[in-house]
């Protein structure tokens, strides 16, 4: 029984030993249909990874964005051209988006981006102008084409401001350092931590960035800084001495290349 259950076995063997001869023959001789397979196999990996990724894509309108870049909250890169006014939408910054392989560094096409979850004033319009224009920024954008109907992109902006040494950098939030100058206000609602749902990754994220824009607010307020100066009560004396000292000693103790600038009049 045992030299039986062996003998099946070794047939089994040399049957698959067989089937793999017979295909490796036959990849052999029918070279043509291999190589026509191992290229429709590659042009459809290529298909899926560039629409995935879009590493030469160029952005010039909020519609070029892939609502998976949106969704999946993923960086662009790029420079600020230029700030420009608008009636509408307050300034825009005219940003030459960077792709992974930057294979047309001559165009001059240019994509406009406004600031995530803010109203700048003035102030802010030359804050952007004197500060952002002609930097490298990173950007984010938080909200689909379709459901914004806008010309411009909505977005999260960042950019790394590096110490006069060169050995250093911080990273600086636009929309944050704005509302902390009293240069733009928040003008969208702040939804409640717990009535996002947690596989929501985008709104989870934006809606974490426009709480930590609420809180400097809050602090902006409480300073009476830019746009709120006018707009509120002057606080009492000794609060406003005390607000002042402190902000004078802030001043003394932080270094100078990581102060935010003011304005540049």
């Amino acid at each position: 029984m045992a030299g039986g259950a062996e003998a099946k076995v070794v047939a089994v063997a040399d049957g698959d030993k067989g089937y793999f001869r017979q295909f490796c023959e036959y990849m052999k001789r029918d070279t043509k249909g291999v190589e026509i397979a191992a290229y429709t196999l590659s042009g459809v990996l290529f298909v899926i990874a560039y629409k995935k990724i879009r590493p030469i894509t160029r952005f010039g309108k909020p519609s070029d964005i892939p609502r998976h870049f949106i969704r999946e909250q993923l960086p662009q890169y790029g420079r600020v051209q230029k700030i420009e006014p608008s009636i509408q939408s307050g300034p825009l910054l005219l940003i030459k988006h960077r792709p992974p392989l930057n294979l047309t560094p001559w165009s001059s096409k240019t994509l406009p981006v406004k600031v995530a979850g803010v109203e700048i004033n003035a102030n802010g319009y030359s804050w952007l102008q004197s500060v952002v224009t002609d930097r490298s920024i990173t950007f984010i954008p938080v909200k689909e084409t379709d459901a914004s109907g806008t010309d411009y992109a909505e977005c999260r902006v960042y950019f790394y401001d590096r110490s006069s040494d060169g050995k250093s950098s911080r990273k600086v939030d636009v929309g944050h350092a704005l509302v902390s100058l009293g240069f733009a206000k928040l003008n969208v609602t702040v939804v409640p931590k717990e009535k996002i749902p947690k596989h929501d990754v985008l709104k989870r994220q934006t809606q974490h960035y426009l709480q930590t824009l609420a809180k400097t607010e809050s602090i902006a307020k409480d300073r009476r800084v830019g746009v709120w100066q006018q707009s509120l009560p002057p606080k009492i004396w000794p609060a406003l001495v005390w607000q002042s000292a402190v902000d004078s000693l802030v001043r003394r103790v932080t270094p100078a290349s990581h102060q935010l600038p003011e304005l540049v009049r």
